[in-house]
């Protein structure tokens, strides 16, 4: 076998500049916008210290780790755009068909190219659409990573940007806040600005909540923003369709406060909960048992993920001291045992690893990162008795969502990932929301300003 692929080329002293340079043009023109707003001054900063970041992983990837998911997407990507020169009706069988078939001219490509092992990867199906997202960005570019992982964090970057705006409209006094929750989140500039599959998820992800807002919400830009639902939703349940999974409960909760808000005879409104929560139960299992029941998605069935889980537990039972293997129980091959492990999986993402648990300096930043969110959450119960967290709730439908999607998300991605390497870039979809959650709890319970992100003496 060859050397592996390069990540960086002499090249990219010519092409990432030019590249760069466009995406700054199309962003100062989308910043005029918002001139004269307050969120005008977060738009170019949040933009670039992405692209910040973006330089930061291909170089921890390329000379820390030497290699991982995002070189195997560059030479996928490699070879596509061998098979596309070679033959320019490939483009035609990359686009139009979802996924790679043993039989596919394509799969010679990915077979005999430097590393031999690609195809493998290339027949599950969300990984095959990142470089095929990617290869716009690779043809117009000439095969330059960073330009091509600038591309991909500026998509990352304008989902993040709709999600800040939509949390603006609803909380303009908290827009220092939302900002880091959104726009400055380290783990999440980190982890979602390279060809990875985590810069289409936080991107898409980004655009599909906003077009909700816009048309059940707003109600306003209809057919725009059902376009681009579609084709949001589109990426994310190819790619990580547990998003949706996670969204589609906590949208339909958000959705049940705001009508239940309006009717006003108390007895009415019991019946109103009662009915809709059954309802909601049903259609929300019925919604992910249709998805699940997809070949695409069927990994995330209730018995796949069981046996999935009891086969990471398998392989790495006896070699607990591999990497940063953790685990969060052991599983009974049951839907209960599963629930059982819910909550461990919460605590798994939002909170862990523990500072005792570091084994590297980038877990170290990770684990900081998780005290902050313990200090915060520990925060919210201290200023937040029940009664007055049930009524903050209730006024604030949105918060429901966020707690209900960054609960559901940090369960199922926490008690099924075994390690924190992997865990940290997992679930980054769930911490901006759950974090907006934690900073409007704290402002609502009147006790602690607007200003202040963790402590008035460190931020």
């Amino acid at each position: 076998m060859n050397e592996k692929l390069r990540l960086f080329a002499v090249t990219d002293f010519f092409i990432v500049p030019v590249c760069a340079a466009i995406l700054y043009m199309i962003a100062y023109r989308v910043r005029r916008k918002y001139k004269g707003t307050v969120i005008h001054q977060y738009f170019m900063p949040a933009l670039s210290i992405r692209f910040l970041f973006t330089i930061l992983y291909a170089v921890t990837i390329e000379y820390y780790y030497r290699g991982g998911d995002t070189s195997m997407f560059f030479q996928a990507l490699h070879d596509m755009q061998n098979a596309v020169g070679d033959d320019p009706s490939m483009l035609r069988d990359i686009y139009l068909k979802a996924e790679l078939e043993p039989t596919d001219r394509l799969v010679n490509y990915f077979m005999y190219d430097r590393t031999g092992i690609t195809h493998y990867y290339m027949y599950q199906v969300s990984n095959y659409m990142v470089p095929k997202f990617g290869l716009p960005f690779s043809m117009i570019f000439f095969r330059s990573y960073l330009s091509i992982s600038f591309c991909m964090t500026f998509f990352a970057f304008a989902g993040c940007w709709r999600l800040f705006k939509m949390l603006y409209i609803l909380y303009p006094h908290l827009h220092k806040k939302i900002a880091v929750a959104i726009l400055f989140l380290p783990s999440v500039l980190f982890w979602s600005g390279a060809l990875m599959k985590d810069s289409i998820c936080m991107g898409a992800f980004g655009f599909f909540v906003y077009a909700l807002f816009q048309v059940f919400i707003l109600k306003k830009k209809f057919i725009s923003s059902l376009l681009i639902m579609i084709a949001s939703g589109f990426l994310l349940f190819y790619i990580k369709p547990y998003i949706i999974l996670c969204v589609f409960p906590a949208f339909l909760v958000w959705m049940f406060f705001i009508l239940n808000k309006r009717i006003r005879d108390r007895g009415l409104r019991m019946a109103a909960t009662f009915a809709f929560s059954l309802a909601a139960i049903i259609a929300s299992l019925f919604f992910m048992q249709r998805i699940a029941s997809s070949e695409i998605a069927s990994q995330y069935a209730i018995q796949n993920i069981v046996d999935a889980l009891e086969s990471q537990q398998g392989t790495y039972s006896h070699a607990e001291d591999i990497g940063s293997y953790f685990t969060v129980g052991q599983v009974d091959n049951s839907f209960g045992g599963l629930l059982l492990l819910f909550p461990a999986g919460i605590v798994a993402s939002l909170f862990r690893p523990f500072l005792w648990e570091v084994s590297s300096p980038i877990m170290l930043l990770t684990a900081l990162e998780s005290l902050a969110f313990l200090w915060l959450t520990i925060q919210c119960f201290r200023y937040t008795r029940f009664k007055r967290f049930r009524n903050i709730l209730k006024d604030n439908p949105v918060l429901v969502f966020c707690l209900i999607y960054s609960l559901l998300f940090a369960g199922l991605v926490g008690m099924t990932t075994l390690n924190f390497g992997t865990l940290a870039r997992y679930k980054i979809p769930a911490l901006p929301l759950y974090l907006i959650f934690l900073f409007v709890i704290l402002d609502k319970s009147g006790r602690v300003s607007p200003k202040i992100i963790l402590h008035k003496r460190l931020f």
